[in-house]
């Protein structure tokens, strides 16, 4: 695991309580999972470096959320818990900002004389 992914890992292992290695695969798996559907979001081969403050906290719900994938909803003794339809929901915002900024400044030169003229 290279060293970004095992600061994922370690971070979402104490938030959630975890002190044993039990879980590591799964948790790289879903930080993998996630870095691939933003790059995919934003067109990129990789997570660009203003994004990457977005894997953690999705990396994390995603674990949460384990066993209720595709649920929107969960009940259980009183408890009821509500699950937006996107994980990147919260985050649909700076998403659309750096989609935009991207976008934003691009500057394309046609030659339409000869060379030399």
């Amino acid at each position: 695991m290279s060293e970004g992914t095992m600061k994922v890992v370690n971070t979402v292992k104490l938030l959630a309580g975890i002190t044993d290695n039990k879980q590591d695969d799964v948790i790289s798996a879903l930080e993998e999972m996630t870095r691939n559907q933003l790059s995919m979001m934003v067109d990129e081969r990789s997570v660009p470096p203003p994004l990457e403050a977005v894997v953690l906290p999705v990396t994390l719900a995603r674990f949460n959320r384990l066993g209720n994938e595709g649920m929107q909803s969960y009940s259980q003794e009183g408890e009821s818990i509500t699950y937006p339809a996107s994980d990147f929901n919260e985050y649909a915002d700076v998403i659309e900002r750096y989609n935009t900024e991207r976008k934003r400044g691009r500057i394309v030169f046609f030659n339409e004389g000869k060379a030399g003229a």
